[in-house]
């Protein structure tokens, strides 16, 4: 038992002890990782004025929002008939794209569009984020989603029209669900970066696609330094936590209201 609790430290220490000391040195004096000058906040004003970092954040958010909201309202109705015989074969046609690599699928994608002339940008970046998500807001839905339809069927049998039954019965049950595949695809996509560089166009950057294209050309402006470079890495750290723990928080929320229920 030993054995195995040193191995879970050693492991949790693989993957924090990078990020921690990637965020010390982001409030560092120096302009190099290693050379500790004093503490400061000068890479944190300085993302506040970095209008390209600004723009990169609002592209993120954008496609992020729009993918999450695209892909969730696709994935209630498939959720929704992901029940008996028609399980099987809904299942069939989701999960092939959690499965396959996403470098094939974005390569495949970037082809598809050059193929068909369609031009790369907001829209295209917007499509391969919401194709690679629906699986994703599947797989969060379809628990609840086929105990929303049988109570539906219920609703119905009961003397309430298709649209009540919907509305009233099959979306709050399958409210839980919806919330977990809102939140989820909108991380995917707000951190995607595979998907958004093969199919990005000319001057449409996102925060993971700036972050790696300032980190292969360190040093070369204030805003390419190691420590900037670092508060910008960290700053998109930062909005990803504040989301989950607001989504932890909801869930944690509403576990308690229905204990006291």
């Amino acid at each position: 038992m030993k054995l195995l609790r040193y191995y879970t430290y050693a492991l949790i220490a693989m993957l924090y002890i990078p990020i921690i000391v990637m965020i010390l040195y982001s409030f560092d004096n120096s302009k190099y990782f290693g050379e500790w000058n004093g503490f400061t906040l000068r890479w944190y004003e300085q993302l506040l004025h970095d209008t390209q970092a600004w723009s990169a954040l609002k592209n993120s958010m954008v496609v992020a929002v729009l993918s999450a909201v695209i892909s969730t309202a696709i994935a209630i109705p498939a959720a929704l008939m992901a029940r008996d015989r028609e399980k099987d074969i809904v299942s069939l046609m989701i999960y092939p794209p959690v499965i396959i690599p996403e470098i094939t699928e974005a390569v495949a994608l970037m082809l598809l569009l050059i193929y068909l002339g369609f031009p790369l940008g907001l829209v295209s970046v917007l499509i391969g984020h919401t194709a690679f998500n629906i699986a994703y807001a599947y797989i969060a839905l379809s628990p609840v989603g086929g105990a929303g339809a049988r109570l539906a069927v219920a609703a119905r049998t009961l003397g309430a029209d298709r649209f009540t039954a919907f509305l009233k019965v099959t979306i709050p049950v399958s409210m839980p669900g919806i919330i977990a595949a809102l939140g989820l695809t909108f991380m995917m996509s707000f951190t995607d970066f595979i998907k958004t560089l093969f199919t990005k166009g000319p001057g449409f950057d996102t925060l993971p696609i700036l972050v790696w294209n300032r980190a292969r050309r360190p040093g070369l402006t204030p805003y390419t330094s190691q420590p900037a470079i670092a508060a910008l890495a960290t700053t998109l750290i930062l909005i990803s936590i504040t989301i989950a723990l607001a989504y932890t928080l909801y869930e944690v929320r509403r576990s308690e209201k229905q204990g006291e229920l």
